[in-house]
């Protein structure tokens, strides 16, 4: 398996990030590529052999590094991984094994924590305009909200021990095999930030390949979400722009199988 980690100047965190993956990694053999996307300098001083580093000469999207990340490792399956993600129980080999025995599934995420150890909502159904309009009118802070808009963040789905199909998962975690990113040409790079992982399960989607969640594989997740800290920052914009582009593209074409 190759684990490819982005990091967008999140030197701090690297260390325990791949510091906490260590008995989880039992039963495999594994790489580990982290892609400095800043150039600071930095990263590559500060993790050691066999883990490699490319440093950009200039800042890619997320996307266009996950790519660059798929190109430049071998394995079999291919495990993209957040910074700002700790393991914390569950081993990576049974998360394979399962993609192994079922074959209609491309994408796997795992259970999300928030640091506190508090679920994060961290898989959904996929998206009409109607979510971030209401996320940018501040839905997430009303005392009441729509039914619609819980059933969209999948709010209500019962907490399962078992694997579960849902629409996308968050990209701070997401496991497939390599025949399967190749399959669909790999991620967007026209998404500078955020929707690339709503495309991607989008995209497999639509040549019959699912998304699901094997929650017995648990990582903690200090989920930023700069571009709600900061509206018309230049994270705000890439937001909307990746908004309107998963928009444009898949408006009337609907998944296959429908959504779970």
């Amino acid at each position: 398996m190759s684990i490819v980690i982005v990091s967008h100047g999140h030197k701090a965190m690297l260390p325990d990030c791949i510091a906490s993956l260590g008995a989880a990694l039992d039963g495999l053999r594994t790489e580990i590529l982290v892609i400095d996307n800043l150039a600071d300098g930095g990263v590559a001083a500060l993790l050691r052999h066999p883990i490699r580093v490319k440093t950009n000469p200039i800042p890619l999207g997320f996307a266009a590094n996950v790519n660059a990340g798929a190109r430049h490792t071998t394995g079999r399956c291919l495990l993209f991984l957040n910074p700002d993600t700790r393991h914390r129980d569950g081993q990576l080999a049974n998360a394979v094994g399962f993609l192994d025995g079922n074959a209609e599934v491309g994408l796997l995420g795992c259970r999300l924590l928030n640091p506190d150890g508090t679920p994060q909502q961290s898989f959904r159904r996929f998206p009409s305009p109607a979510v971030p309009l209401a996320r940018g009118l501040g839905i997430d802070h009303w005392p009441w909200r729509p039914q619609w808009y819980r059933n969209a963040l999948m709010e209500q789905t019962a907490p399962s021990e078992s694997p579960f199909p849902v629409d996308w998962v968050f990209g701070a975690f997401l496991l497939t095999r390599r025949a399967d990113f190749a399959r669909v040409d790999g991620m967007d790079e026209g998404f500078r930030l955020y929707y690339e992982d709503v495309d991607l399960a989008w995209r497999m989607r639509r040549v019959g390949l699912q998304t699901w969640v094997f929650p017995s594989l648990v990582f903690l997740h200090e989920h930023q979400r700069s571009s709600a800290r900061r509206p018309f920052s230049r994270t705000w914009r890439w937001h909307v722009g990746s908004a309107l582009r998963y928009f444009v593209k898949t408006i009337g074409r609907a998944p296959a199988g429908g959504t779970f």
